[in-house]
């Protein structure tokens, strides 16, 4: 058993979770994803009720929460070619070597989606694969599946967009994870796993994880790749990414069927016709209802459960990982974060999937919980504005590392060692580069309980969040409204020009929108 190490430095954990239905989760009605490794951590930790995405995408969020830097600064902007880099610069550092520079092992299992090559390429221990890659079709996987004699994925889809329900997929022969792959399988879709839980990419990353984290404590010898015995005085980063809850919503038992479909009330803004809203919001709503043909709230409602059954398995695959620090020792010296990368539009605004380039709280709320044993107050819930790209600075000041000023995050430590969170941030700004077929950049600005959305060449988005939480009635053009738009229009101006927001889009967007900002403001 061992439960430390000599340097006195604490273990770090950090899960994510992949595209969550975090707002439906914390906000809606009805029977809800089952999160028992959340709820363990936010009982015995502190939980954060206001935590964003920096950007509701997965490369661009994903390559922050490895920089601590805004998009606009690493460079992968975007999913796709139209990305302003495909990968980082070489004076780019990744975070964990600031760590390692402390003595740190790191490791890093699963998803990596954050540009080019893969987390060994930067020297991290562990497993992952290139791109947004298929992990059932990893060797790394078939040694798994022959390890645990546990049978190949088999596949049962429901419904799929614009689609066939196809049956019988084996998800080891299926080359495209996202989008559409020749065997039929659409990643907008959702369905049956016919085999076990453990046979689900999330349990896998999880397994893998867990041999490495019981060979560092020097119990049955792990197989993981990387793993060896460890020096008692060697502290360790642990990354674990597991590729959903992001659809393809695929449930295997004993999850399946745990939520009555029928039961889930129709989303608060389910009925929302966007009249108010920018005209791309408009056009991606009718392209979404015309690509599923779902409509009605009660052709959603098979979907939505199997969203959140799919949430129920990730998140119980994660409590793999809490038993194995209890099991070897290794909880008490050992601190855990569990976050997202962005959330889930799912259902929302008349029938909305997936995210798009859409900026909703939906698709911007994430959960974000630090277990920190002794030192962050457990059951505490922070309303401090935070973001997934605060971990990173957060990681490096618990770990004994100075944060680079060129870092954008703010580190949460003061916030869970109990400091005033009057001292914290009042603003917090996220930002877009768009998705698929929207190209214009977007930058949203969070201050009290005001929410602004900046469109370049369309019109803006403005809501009281502690009146309109589901964002039915845009204030942009409320007479009554003109003080507090100036107001937030200021403070965008402001944060994008000390974050050094200044390419030549966000130049004609602060122009486009009259941003007035003062050099004592800076």
């Amino acid at each position: 058993m061992v439960s430390g190490n000599r340097t006195g430095k604490p273990n770090i954990v950090w899960l994510i979770q992949d595209h969550v239905t975090w707002k439906h989760y914390c906000e809606t009605e009805g029977p809800k994803p089952h999160l028992a490794t959340y709820e363990r951590l936010a009982a015995e930790g502190t939980s954060f009720q206001r935590a964003y995405t920096v950007t509701p995408l997965c490369t661009p969020a994903r390559s922050s929460m490895v920089t601590g830097v805004y998009a606009h600064k690493h460079g992968i902007t975007r999913n796709d070619p139209k990305s302003l880099r495909q990968n980082f610069a070489e004076d780019m550092p990744l975070f964990h070597t600031y760590l390692q520079s402390q003595g740190y092992r790191a490791a890093y299992f699963g998803k990596w989606h954050a540009g080019e090559g893969v987390p060994a390429d930067f020297g991290f221990e562990g497993f992952s694969i290139p791109g947004y890659g298929n992990p059932y079709r990893s060797k790394a996987y078939a040694e798994y599946l022959q390890r645990y004699d546990l049978p190949d994925p088999i596949v049962d889809l429901e419904w799929a967009a614009g689609g066939p329900a196809i049956k019988q997929i084996n998800m080891r022969n299926v080359q495209r994870f996202a989008g559409i792959d020749p065997s039929g399988l659409r990643s907008s879709s959702s369905g049956l796993m016919r085999t076990p839980a453990e046979s689900s990419e999330s349990y896998f990353v999880a397994q893998l994880a867990c041999e490495w984290l019981e060979s560092l404590a020097g119990e049955a010898g792990g197989s993981a790749e990387g793993a060896g015995a460890n020096e008692a005085d060697t502290p360790f980063l642990l990354r674990v990414d597991v590729w959903g809850p992001h659809q393809p919503y695929l449930v295997a038992e004993p999850f399946a069927d745990k939520i009555d479909p029928k039961a889930i009330p129709e989303y608060p803004n389910f009925s929302n016709t966007f009249a108010n809203r920018p005209e791309y919001h408009k056009l991606d709503r009718e392209e979404w209802r015309d690509r599923t043909g779902l409509t009605r709230w009660e052709e959603w409602q098979p979907v939505v459960a199997r969203a959140y059954e799919h949430f129920s398995q990730t998140d119980s695959a994660m409590m793999k990982i809490l038993d194995v620090l209890d099991r070897t020792g290794l909880a008490d010296n050992t601190i855990v974060i569990y976050t997202a990368d962005h959330g889930d539009i799912l259902g929302s605004g008349g029938g909305l999937f997936d995210k798009d380039s859409m900026l909703t709280e939906e698709t911007m709320r994430i959960p974000l919980v630090v277990r920190w044993p002794g030192v962050a107050e457990a059951g505490k819930v922070s309303g401090a504005l935070a973001s997934n790209m605060d971990i990173v600075p957060t990681v490096l000041e618990m770990g004994g590392s100075a944060v680079p000023e060129y870092m954008d995050g703010q580190s949460l430590v003061p916030l869970l060692k109990g400091g005033n969170a009057a001292d914290w941030r009042q603003e917090l700004m996220a930002e877009h580069y768009g998705h698929k077929n929207y190209d214009s950049i977007q930058r949203v600005l969070y201050y009290g309980s005001y929410k602004y959305v900046a469109h370049l060449d369309d019109s803006d988005e403005l809501y009281d969040l502690s009146r309109d939480a589901f964002e039915w009635n845009n204030l942009i053009d409320e007479p009554s409204m003109s003080g507090v738009l100036a107001d937030l229009r200021s403070r965008l101006a402001v944060r994008m020009k000390r974050y050094g927001d200044l390419a030549d889009d966000s130049r004609r967007l602060i122009e486009q929108k009259r941003m007035q900002s003062t050099q004592e403001e800076l």
